[in-house]
């Protein structure tokens, strides 16, 4: 008998799915849900009853519910593996004990790729386009057409520089090469399959920084990408180019970004991930000149919930057949 910490959600939409996949290692299921009352935690007895958990939105968006979750995961003897709705665990501090006890963490990375890829492709083309200035105007009541020196110039031809080309860079990359723009890629090694003109390590940064219309951070936090895109990358930047943050707002140098756009030497960006989140009222980002900012919300879709739940019941049905699982997290 398998127990699956889960969400009511989740029992009346997929219920059947999951014992369905147990069914094909012959494990049979239980569900525990979570007290909804302020306050409330499962027994001991009840913790450890339970073998896997699932932090869906549901969970992870109601603070009773999510620190009822978190409380009963770190109590359990009896945890074997824990699901994530997010892509990013390791930012979420109670997945470190969990893992130092042995316990298997997956995630849902892949599952948003489509939507936070079209977002920050909709933030290029804005910026691209002029969209920054057309929004200024209609604020104003103003009729801003771009004329003479102002015309865009194509888009096709220019080269981006994608720096992650994981589940949301390879979606991002084919949306730039389907508008004629080249794509470089970076990341540690090439794959079989890559949709990108060329590949190169991040040790190769600093000479693939000047060659870049647009810069594209779809990388996680990692101590090596901290601060990747800092103050020296900036300067070797060409003058005008623009920047793209789809990935996470410590990758880039806040403050070393900001004095490139109020110099002048970039041309603008489209930011969805920040340093302080939310993002703080008196944060000069607000303000700053075609610069689009969202509130880390690139990936919101009505899909993203269905891909989840897919990813863990199909992650289940390998533990059942005591087959490997996917999307397994490891901290470096």
């Amino acid at each position: 008998m398998t127990t699956a910490l889960v969400s009511k959600q989740f029992i009346a939409t997929f219920g059947d799915a999951f014992k369905a996949a147990g069914r094909t290692g012959n494990k049979s299921v239980e569900f525990m849900t979570l007290p909804e009352e302020k306050g409330a935690r499962l027994s001991q007895a009840d913790c450890d009853r339970v073998d896997c958990v699932f932090i869906d939105r549901d969970l992870r968006f109601s603070e009773q519910l999510y620190t009822a979750c978190i409380d009963a995961a770190l109590a359990s003897k009896s945890i074997k593996w824990l699901h994530s709705a997010s892509s990013g665990v390791w930012q979420q501090k109670f997945m470190h004990p969990l893992a130092d006890r042995g316990v298997t963490i997956t995630s849902s990375t892949g599952s948003n790729a489509e939507p936070v890829a079209q977002t920050g492709f909709a933030g290029l083309l804005m910026l691209a386009r002029g969209f920054w200035g057309f929004a200024q105007g209609q604020h104003k009541h103003e009729w801003r057409p771009m004329r003479g020196k102002g015309l865009p110039p194509d888009l096709r031809g220019q080269t981006l520089l994608l720096i992650g080309v994981g589940a949301i860079g390879k979606v991002f990359a084919g949306y730039a090469r389907a508008f004629g723009l080249k794509v470089i890629g970076v990341r540690r090694s090439m794959q079989a399959g890559d949709p990108v003109d060329e590949m190169h390590p991040p040790s190769k940064l600093p000479e693939l920084w000047p060659r870049a219309d647009w810069v594209v951070i779809a990388c996680p936090l990692t101590k090596e990408t901290r601060n990747l895109v800092n103050a020296d990358a900036f300067k070797r930047m060409k003058k005008g180019a623009y920047v793209i943050n789809i990935g996470r707002g410590e990758v880039m140098d806040e403050a070393a970004f900001i004095d490139a756009i109020r110099s002048g030497h970039l041309g603008g960006a489209a930011l969805d991930a920040h340093i302080q989140e939310p993002l703080p009222a008196d944060s000069p980002l607000w303000d700053l000149p075609n610069v689009i900012v969202s509130p880390h919300n690139a990936s919101a879709s009505t899909g993203n919930e269905q891909r989840c739940a897919e990813m863990f019941i199909a992650n289940f049905g390998h533990m059942a057949r005591g087959e490997p699982m996917f999307n397994v997290q490891i901290r470096e």
